[in-house]
């Protein structure tokens, strides 16, 4: 029940930072009309992943994992709801600065979540289930990517930028909820330094 929990989390998070990807790049396009900020847009998603996986991977093992996931997931919802309020609310200059930022965070509490989520999964599946788990983890990662972009653009072309990001707004919440109730709270596994 944990690992699936953990699992179905996992697909949503990746189904969601994909269409928040595809959903800010083609609301970049359609604004700007250049092909420049439109692949910009999209290098600012994964500059995070570098700076978040060395300064708060770390936090896996310092806090409560199934706290840093809720958590994450909670923050990433917010985030990405604020971006759907911006879009709607906010001068359109201003508002694609201001959406990019906040896409930014969004892919920076990615790193967190998944260190936390990968230290969980040896506690949820011991010995041999293990090395099964990570296979349909890996295999979940790979497939989620590609399917969360073309469904992100189908969803962005039916729907439109701001349904797609409240759409994804739900999928962190949906998430973090999954976490919540089917993923058992454990020790931290790492003292603090100046801890007994």
């Amino acid at each position: 029940c944990e690992f699936r929990a953990l699992w179905l989390g996992q697909l949503l998070s990746v189904g969601g930072d994909q269409l928040a990807r595809v959903a800010m790049t083609v609301l970049v396009f359609d604004r700007t009309h250049s092909a420049l900020w439109t692949a910009l847009t999209y290098a600012v998603t994964f500059l995070p992943w570098v700076i978040g996986g060395l300064a708060l991977s770390g936090l896996a093992d310092r806090l409560p994992r199934r706290q840093v996931m809720v958590t994450c997931d909670v923050a990433r919802m917010v985030l990405v709801g604020l971006m759907a309020l911006v879009s709607l609310k906010t001068p359109p200059v201003l508002a694609l600065w201001i959406m990019v930022v906040l896409l930014f965070f969004v892919t920076l509490l990615d790193s967190p979540f998944k260190s936390a989520r990968s230290a969980t999964l040896p506690d949820v599946l011991p010995g041999e289930r293990y090395v099964l788990g990570i296979a349909v983890t890996q295999t979940t990662l790979q497939v989620s990517m590609v399917a969360g972009f073309a469904l992100g653009g189908l969803v962005v072309a039916v729907t439109g930028v701001r349904t797609a990001l409240l759409i994804d707004a739900a999928t962190f919440a949906a998430s973090a909820l999954l976490v919540q109730l089917w993923v058992r709270q454990r020790p931290v596994a790492a003292k603090s330094p100046g801890s007994p």
